[in-house]
């Protein structure tokens, strides 16, 4: 067991001397507690608390405690009354609560006499929260339907939130919060996972528009530090949705808007030109729909969202050499240089039922399905052809269902999800009429990194299913709730991925690739001549043409195919108590202890059949074989976390906040599928380049494959797990003070530190600077062994700090407010999010030198919005965001590094990396302006949006600044997101 947790077992003791102490908290529901006195300000045991939701008739009744205290947790968001009797006692009510969630409404009630009249008193729920520790930030309804979101994604609001803001990861944009990658975020929607198994990330990725009709969206709360022991399967932060459920009211709406080029601006290009004008247009309109389906009983909600999109991009005609796109047009790919045509279709429906069973238990089931379609949609670079793309489809289907349960002072919610998510990614380009297969990926010319031919990874065919099964059990008891649960995760992750099946060639030059598709047996020698017959002359060497050539094949008579299908079954278990102990009136502790597993799959190749079995355990030129032929499940994440709350002057105007906690994060399935598939036993990559055609033979002619050899491969690259890897581990550190001004003002200091140790390296372990150890050793006659051995190690680390600032203003009626700056830093040694392909790296013998500023560093961050109501029903809101460049690592003499050699020093020391700073600061001001015109109980609002107001150039620039070599899954490059205007509809009843 590892160190830290004697450490923390040490600490969670101490801290519970005085008593049970565990953390508390709620991922889909809230709090109403107080403490209920006497005229004199003595407690008042056994008063009957009545609480009532007002929209649905629910109703909670509980006691007070021999403290004075009660609690009704577990509450269903909405509005409530509170009721207060007790005999001897005038009868109290108090009206204007809003339950939130994950929220804790604290109200300090004192009772009068009976000679006196009934007490109702309405005031607004308490703006700062004295029983919450954890650092979150709550986007309210009012703010979810009145911003300006350009294509209703609700995880665009996650972005107005201190800590978090988005890098570019393998599929396009990923959260980031506190500095840590975006595979390492927890995203839930109504308790239930909403995470893909495989690739790390939300369901749907990047690719769907939208997943949510945003009028079905309730409230959305992203944690960024400080989580309770509850939340889980995470290193970064925690992003909670909860949808709307029907009242016993029948209420509903219905939307349209719609964006054209001809309302909008076009971007503007990393040289200064603007991008060359392009057609798109956009419409999208939905409808939600809620009601009784037997008052104060049962409810229904329904709603659902399209979107139909459609843009003609015509970039630059001459961004590849007319004599390319002549002589490509001759091999059978016609007019690269076209237009690319897209679409972005999607749609979302949402089914969800309440129904209260009886006094005891309330029950939901919901339903979620979503659908997107994106032609051309894999790759948005511009030096690339029209061939170079695939067509990205999504859907999926969840239901997920709770049952909540309250015995007295015993509550129990009762979770469970089933859900299925399928990405294939089906290839509509150019077949090659000379082989009747596409093309291989192919690209070339350093320069102008041109790319052409169906991607290398495509087609792909890919669904995966969870199942998931949570149960947690509270218990109130004075001046604490303690809280207790566990929980399965299950999930499928199937696919049938063929790598480079197809071939993947590089070429060095324009002339090359033209030279060599006209006769396969061209090179180019060292002393500058070229040859056509394959031979250069003695004394040179051949350079080229083809840089890079990789080929997936099968082993033992295996097809490409079925080496690359698997199913990823990952299983996760957790078990964690907590607990909130209101110390006195003024300081609340919280302590909890969460324990994870995460069990990984076997090898499908049985360990004494593996190709690389007799390296297993040995030592070679000091290096010891990383791999034994099993994926590591870790066992052993335990997870105390600590918060505290103290109230300064007790009168719940100023507080501190402070939290401590382990958090560990899950390993995405995409990390183990080539350890499976590309073993040396089921499949391998095939490797040539011209300098070594005498050694490893011709790369093939063009649009022509290898025949993959018979038998045992001949040093095929193969990929390992470290016997010692391990799940991330994050050390949390966070404190707040925070004061209220006046009646609706509300600001804060946060000061937050995390490190994370164990991150998920790719690295090669036979590389030549390390002696090219596992080179030899296997049969026949020991002359075998093995290429590139990439291994999956948990060797990298990341460090952040960050500094926030945030006030935020009540919405009063007529306006409202929040506004957040993060001044930060972020280190690492490693930012691959999840590229199995890819070596971030200058030199595999000084990891040590790769620490520096990480690819997600963006020193600063500005965010807020406001909301407000003007005369005549017009509504006036914006939203603003800012956050600075990101890192690129230069060379010595200052220019932009484009592969990671150029860090490597004449001595062959490594420069540090990320000392400059690329052309990707953004910048956007969002306007939307409605007028609302009221009939009788129904209301019709015009709307007008506009995005990037100022047409901030918000150039789109990689992380990996060579797009040449980068096998990332989907790019995009060049101009970022111009001024776009949108005209909306909304008609409410």
């Amino acid at each position: 067991m590892r160190r830290r947790f004697g450490v923390w077992l040490a600490l969670f003791g101490a801290l519970a001397l005085p008593g049970v102490a565990f953390a508390q908290s709620q991922a889909t529901t809230g709090v109403i507690q107080g403490v209920v006195t006497d005229p004199d300000g003595a407690v008042l045991p056994g008063a009957q608390v009545v609480v009532l939701n007002l929209e649905t008739g629910y109703e909670r009744i509980v006691f007070t405690q021999a403290s004075g205290r009660f609690v009704a947790p577990l509450l269903p968001l909405g509005s409530y009354t509170v009721t207060i009797s007790m005999e001897g006692f005038a009868g109290f009510i108090r009206d204007g609560l809003r339950v939130s969630v994950g929220r804790s409404v604290e109200l300090d009630i004192g009772l009068a006499l009976a000679i006196e009249e009934l007490v109702t008193v309405t005031a607004e729920t308490p703006l700062i929260e004295t029983g919450r520790s954890d650092g979150s930030t709550t986007i309210d309804e009012q703010a979810i339907k009145g911003l300006p979101n350009n294509g209703r994604n609700f995880l665009d609001f996650a972005l107005l939130t201190p800590g978090v803001s988005i890098a570019q990861g393998p599929d396009g944009d990923v959260l980031t919060i506190n500095g840590q990658k975006g595979i390492q975020n927890n995203i839930s929607v109504d308790g239930a996972d909403f995470n893909n198994p495989f690739f790390g990330e939300q369901r749907g990725g990047q690719r769907p528009a939208f997943t949510f009709n945003l009028d079905a969206v309730e409230e959305i709360v992203v944690v960024a530090s400080g989580a309770s022991a509850e939340f889980g399967r995470s290193s970064g932060g925690f992003v909670q949705v909860v949808t709307k459920s029907g009242s016993n009211s029948l209420r509903g709406s219905a939307h349209f808007f719609w964006q054209g080029d001809g309302i909008s601006a076009p971007a503007q290009l990393p040289d200064g030109s603007d991008e060359p004008a392009f057609q798109f247009n956009r419409k999208q309109a939905g409808f939600t729909l809620g009601g009784p389906v037997k008052k104060n009983e049962a409810f229904f909600f329904i709603a659902a969202d399209f979107q139909g999109a459609s843009s003609t991009k015509q970039t630059d005609p001459g961004r590849i050499e007319q004599r390319v796109v002549d002589h490509l047009a001759a091999l059978g790919l016609p007019n690269e240089n076209a237009a690319i045509d897209r679409t972005d279709d999607a749609r979302a429906i949402l089914a969800k039922l309440d129904w209260t069973l009886d006094e005891t238990h309330r029950a939901t089931i919901r339903y979620n399905h979503t659908w997107s379609e994106q032609l051309n949609g894999t790759f948005d670079v511009n030096t690339w052809g029209v061939s170079a793309n695939a067509v990205e489809r999504d859907f999926s289907n969840a239901v997920s269902g709770q049952l909540l349960s309250a015995w007295g002072n015993f509550y129990n919610e009762f979770r469970v999800q089933w859900a299925r998510e399928d990405r294939p990614r089906p290839y509509a380009g150019a077949i090659n009429p000379a082989t009747g297969r596409p093309y291989p990926d192919t690209g070339f010319d350093f320069g102008n990194q041109y790319r052409f031919g169906m991607p290398f990874f495509i087609p792909v065919e890919y669904y995966d299913t969870r199942l998931q099964l949570t149960n947690n059990v509270s218990w109130v008891k004075d001046n604490h709730v303690i809280k207790a649960g566990v929980e399965y995760n299950r999930t499928n992750a199937t696919q049938t991925f063929i790598g480079f099946a197809n071939g993947r060639m590089i070429f060095g030059s324009t002339d090359g690739f033209i030279n060599y598709t006209n006769n396969s047996n061209y090179v180019e020698c060292s002393d500058g001549s070229s040859s056509q017959l394959g031979v250069c002359p003695p004394g040179t060497d051949v350079v080229g043409p083809v840089l890079l050539y990789l080929q997936q094949a099968g082993v033992g008579g295996l097809s490409v195919a079925e080496a690359g299908t698997q199913s990823i079954i990952q299983q996760e278990f957790s078990v964690f108590v907590q607990d909130t102990w209101r110390v006195n009136d003024r300081l609340v502790v919280d302590l909890g202890l969460r324990w994870e597993a995460q069990k990984q799959p076997s090898l499908i190749t049985p360990v004494d059949q593996l190709f690389y079995q007799p390296f297993i355990g040995q030592t070679s030129m000091g290096q010891e074989f990383p791999g034994n032929g099993t994926i590591p499940s870790d066992w052993t994440m335990f997870q105390p976390r600590l918060g505290l709350v103290y109230d300064l002057t007790g009168e719940g105007r100023q507080i501190i906040r402070a939290s401590a906690g382990i958090y560990n994060a899950r390993i995405p399935g995409l990390a183990l599928a080539s350890s499976r598939s590309t073993d040396g036993s089921r499949g391998q990559t095939l490797f040539r380049n011209s300098s070594l055609t005498g050694i490893l033979g011709a790369p093939p002619a063009w649009g022509e494959l290898l025949s993959p050899p018979g038998g045992v491969p001949f040093f095929p690259g193969v990929f390992v797990f470290d016997k010692n890897f391990q799940n991330p581990d994050t050390y949390a550190l966070s404190g707040t003070y925070e004061r209220m001004f006046g009646r609706n003002w509300v600001a804060d200091l946060t000061a937050t530190w995390v490190k994370t140790t164990h991150l998920t390296r790719f690295a090669n372990r036979n590389d030549p600077l390390l002696g090219s150890p596992w080179s030899s050793g296997l049969a026949p006659a020991g002359i075998n062994g093995v290429g590139t051995l990439t291994t999956i190690e948990s060797s990298a680390r990341s460090q952040y700090v960050g500094f926030t600032f945030a006030v935020r203003k009540r919405f009063d009626g007529k306006w409202g407010m929040q506004l957040n700056y993060t001044l930060g830093w972020d280190k690492s040694d490693d930012d691959n999010e999840r590229d199995p392909f890819t070596f971030r790296y200058a030199l595999i013998t000084d990891l040590d030198a790769e620490y520096g500023y990480s690819d997600r560093d963006q020193r600063h961050r500005l965010n807020g919005y406001v909301v407000t109501k003007l005369p005549w029903d017009i509504d006036f809101n914006a939203r603003y965001s800012y956050r600075s460049a990101s890192p690129l690592s230069l060379t010595e003499n200052g220019e932009i590094a484009q592969l990671p050699q150029d860090r490597i020093n004449a001595d062959g020391s490594v420069t540090e990396r990320n000392l400059g700073r690329k052309n990707n600061a953004f910048s956007s001001l969002d306007l939307r302006i409605s007028k609302l015109i009221p009939w009788q109980e129904r209301r019709f609002e015009l709307i007008f949006e506009v995005f990037n107001l100022f047409n901030s150039s918000n150039f789109i620039a990689p992380q990996v600044t060579n797009l040449l070599f980068n096998f990332d899954g989907t790019i995009r490059s060049g101009g970022g997101n111009p001024r776009v205007a949108q005209l909306g509809a909304r008609f409410v009843f």
